[in-house]
C-alpha cells in the first residue's frame, strides 16, 4: 500500500537548507521590503513636519530704475545751484557815483588766427582737403580732419609698433607692403599700430617738410617716432567724360598709386618700393626744386576711365628713414596737347579731387614749379 501522508515540517525545512541560493534571494527581498518601509516613513513625516520657507524680495539696484536716477539727479542738480548765493543786480540813481574797479580785458592780437590742435594749423590752410568754404573740421597737409565729398580717406600706419603698442613686430614696410600690394587690403596691415584718427585728402601735392609733420596731422606726434610710416588713402574716382589717362609724379619717399587694385605708378626712392612695379621709361624730367635729393618724375601706365563710372583708387605715401617728406602727383590725359617748358615737360594738371580753394592755390604755386591747377575734377560725388 502507498503512503500518501505529506512529510512532516521539519522535513521541509531540511530540504530548504539543502538549497542555499533559496534563502539568500528570501533574506535580501526581505532587506529590501525593510529599508524601503522605513525610507519611505522617514520621507512622509519630513514633508509633513517641514516649515514653510520665507523668501526675501530684494530691492532692484537704483542703477537700473532710470526715473528713480533721474529725478535724484535732478534733485542734487536742484540743491546745488541754490546752495551757490544769487547775484542780485545793483541798481543807482547816479551810476557816475558807483564806484567800480577797473576790468582789463586782454585785446587779441590783429591776424592771430591760427588754431593749435594737430600741429600749426595756421601754418596749412592750403593743405590737403581745404578747410575754407564752410568745411566741417580743420585742414592739415595730409587732409581733412573730417570728410569731404569726393576725398580719399587716409589710414596712418606705424611699422614700428604694433597694434598694442607694445613690442616692434618682426617685419615692417618692406615684408608686409609687399603682401598688401597685391589685393590693397588694409587688413594686411592690422598687426602694426594705426593711428585713430583718419584724414581726407582731395590730392596730393604736399610740399617738402619734416617727417614728423605726418604724424602730428593724424594726432600721434607723441605715439610715432617720424621714421617708417606709411599713409593709405583710398576709395573711388570718376571722369566726367571719361578718357584715358596715366599719372606722373615723385617723392620723398614713397609714391605709389592703384586704379582698380593694380599698381600705374610707383615714384619716388625705389628702395623703400616693395611692390615688382616699373616704369616703362626711365625717369628723365626733374621735379620741383626743392630738394637736390628728390628724385625725377616717373611716368605711369595708362588707364581708361568710362563716363561717369566709379573706379577705386589708391594712394600710399610715406617714409621709412625718416628725416623729409614731400610728394607730387599729377596727372596726364592721352590726346591732350599740353604746354611744354624750355627743356621738353609737358606742364600737367595736378592731380585733383575737387577745386582748390585759394588757400591751397598758394601752398601749390609756392614752389614756383611750372603746372596746372585747371585740370579735371576727378572726385566721386
Amino acid at each position: 500500500m502507498t503512503n500518501d501522508t505529506p512529510p512532516p515540517p521539519s522535513s521541509r525545512t531540511q530540504r530548504l537548507l539543502k538549497r542555499p541560493l533559496v534563502l539568500i534571494l528570501l533574506g535580501s527581498l526581505t532587506l529590501h521590503l525593510i529599508v524601503g518601509v522605513i525610507i519611505g516613513s522617514w520621507k512622509i513625516f519630513s514633508i509633513l513636519t517641514e516649515e514653510a520657507v520665507e523668501i526675501e524680495v530684494v530691492a532692484p539696484p537704483e542703477a537700473i530704475e532710470p526715473k528713480q536716477r533721474a529725478y535724484k539727479l535732478q534733485t542734487m542738480r536742484s540743491q546745488r545751484s541754490t546752495a551757490i548765493s544769487s547775484q542780485v543786480p545793483i541798481s543807482v540813481d547816479q551810476p557816475s557815483d558807483l564806484n567800480l574797479p577797473n576790468i582789463d580785458v586782454p585785446q587779441p592780437t590783429p591776424g592771430d588766427t591760427s588754431i593749435k590742435a594737430r600741429g600749426d594749423a595756421g601754418n596749412v590752410g592750403g593743405g590737403l582737403g581745404g578747410g575754407a568754404g564752410g568745411e566741417s573740421g580743420f585742414a592739415t597737409l595730409f587732409g581733412n580732419t573730417s570728410p569731404l565729398v569726393g576725398a580719399l580717406e587716409g589710414t596712418f600706419i606705424d611699422f614700428k609698433q604694433d597694434r598694442y603698442r607694445e613690442s616692434p613686430p618682426n617685419e615692417g614696410w618692406m615684408e608686409a607692403g609687399k603682401s598688401f600690394l597685391r589685393n590693397f587690403d588694409l587688413r594686411q596691415f592690422r598687426k602694426f599700430f594705426n593711428a585713430p584718427q583718419k584724414l581726407y585728402a582731395t590730392h596730393f601735392y604736399i610740399p617738402l617738410m619734416s617727417a614728423d609733420e605726418a604724424p602730428r596731422a593724424y594726432g600721434v606726434e607723441s605715439l610715432v617716432e617720424p621714421s617708417q610710416w606709411v599713409a593709405v588713402y583710398q576709395g573711388k574716382f570718376r571722369s566726367a567724360e571719361g578718357g584715358e589717362f596715366r599719372f606722373v609724379g615723385t617723392a620723398d619717399d614713397i609714391l605709389i598709386v592703384a586704379v582698380d587694385s593694380k599698381t600705374v605708378l610707383s615714384a619716388g626712392f625705389t628702395e623703400s618700393n616693395p611692390g615688382r612695379w616699373e616704369p616703362r621709361e626711365a625717369p628723365q624730367q626733374s621735379g620741383p626744386p626743392v630738394s637736390q635729393y628728390l628724385p625725377k618724375l616717373t611716368v605711369g601706365d595708362w588707364f581708361r576711365l568710362k563716363p561717369n563710372e566709379p573706379q577705386d583708387i589708391s594712394v600710399i605715401i610715406g617714409e621709412i628713414p625718416g628725416g623729409e617728406f614731400a610728394s607730387y602727383l599729377f596727372i596726364q590725359e592721352r590726346g591732350v596737347d599740353y604746354v611744354t617748358t624750355a627743356e621738353g615737360r609737358p606742364i600737367l594738371p595736378v592731380f585733383k579731387l575737387k577745386e582748390f580753394s585759394q588757400a591751397e592755390r598758394q601752398t601749390i604755386e609756392s614752389d614756383g614749379y611750372p603746372k596746372r591747377l585747371d585740370g579735371p575734377n576727378l572726385g566721386f560725388f
